[in-house]
């Protein structure tokens, strides 16, 4: 197969000063890319930078906060004064403020809600002229295992992630006809997330074997290939979530089944819900909508309209 080029493009990566984001600046550098290393830590930023450069690329370091809509212009901007435009977001920024859900304070939720779900939001929307103009973009969002499938101690950190899928979907949606394309990862890496917050009460409910068998294979590193390809002209998926890490590459997707329809929609008893509870929760016959019409479309459908 020939050798996928990233030469001419610009790609934003938020976060990307360590860990995952910064496996993702070197990846796409790799590529031929210019890379915006955004982070606020000045030093990891700059260390990025010189990685890329040392190597023969092209990279800028901001400093900005994703969080607020003047810091996201301002990386956005930084990006198109260094080399002219943006063709790819990777939306990486990310930290955790753990506690069991009784001890969450709202400073600890709207601390995370600023940086993923707003910081997302904010600079994929500086972005989004840029690319509905050219008629190109790719956009990257970034979810969690411990968003989607849930863990205990981290229920701002769930809220925040899981919000992503939602935000891919309505985002493909809307940017398909202009060329851009949206989509997410489930990333699974050793990083220093939780170095200095660790979850609570995981010591103990990670079977030792099982760590084991992950440890050799949780790099950043390995996740980056495929966010490239995300961001790359190669890429043909839309509105679509991957869980990546260890090697291992799966599609997340939400699924609708064709539970059980009441005869009488104005005459519904909770004795009909339970009596037909295994039908409504049986997992087989799902179909995994690209939209909402394809709900709505489901949904007549089931009720015997035909298109």
């Amino acid at each position: 197969m020939e050798r996928i080029s990233l030469n001419g493009q610009v790609v934003i990566v938020t976060g990307g000063g360590r860990g995952i984001g910064r496996a993702h600046c070197l990846e796409f550098a790799r590529r031929g890319a210019s890379v915006v290393v955004n982070d606020m830590a000045v030093e990891h930023a700059d260390g990025v930078v010189a990685e890329v450069e040392a190597a023969g690329g092209a990279a800028v370091a901001s400093y900005d906060s994703v969080a607020t809509p003047e810091g996201a212009k301002d990386i956005v901007d930084i990006g198109v004064k260094a080399f002219g435009t943006v063709d790819v977001v990777v939306n990486n920024a990310g930290f955790m403020r753990n506690g069991y859900f009784e001890e969450q304070t709202p400073e600890m939720l709207d601390a995370i809600l600023d940086v993923h779900v707003r910081g997302t939001f904010f600079v994929t929307q500086a972005a989004w002229p840029i690319l509905r103009e050219k008629q190109y973009g790719r956009v990257i969002l970034t979810s969690s295992g411990g968003g989607m499938f849930a863990m205990q101690g981290e229920a701002n950190y769930a809220a925040a992630k899981s919000a992503m899928y939602g935000l891919t979907k309505a985002l493909a949606f809307e940017g398909e006809p202009d060329g851009i394309l949206v989509n997410t990862i489930l990333p699974s890496a050793q990083t220093t997330i939780t170095l200095n917050d660790p979850v609570p009460g995981m010591e103990g409910r990670i079977d030792p074997g099982m760590r084991d068998a992950l440890a050799g294979r949780r790099q950043p590193e390995a996740v980056s290939p495929f966010v490239a390809y995300l961001g790359s002209p190669a890429c043909t998926v839309n509105g679509e979530a991957y869980l990546i890490g260890c090697g291992i590459f799966s599609r997340v997707f939400v699924g609708v089944t064709p539970g059980w329809v009441a005869p009488d929609a104005d005459n519904i008893q909770i004795e009909d819900i339970v009596e037909h509870l295994d039908a409504i929760r049986a997992q087989d016959g799902y179909q995994v909508f690209e939209n909402n019409f394809d709900k709505d479309q489901f949904m007549a459908a089931t009720l015997g309209w035909q298109a």
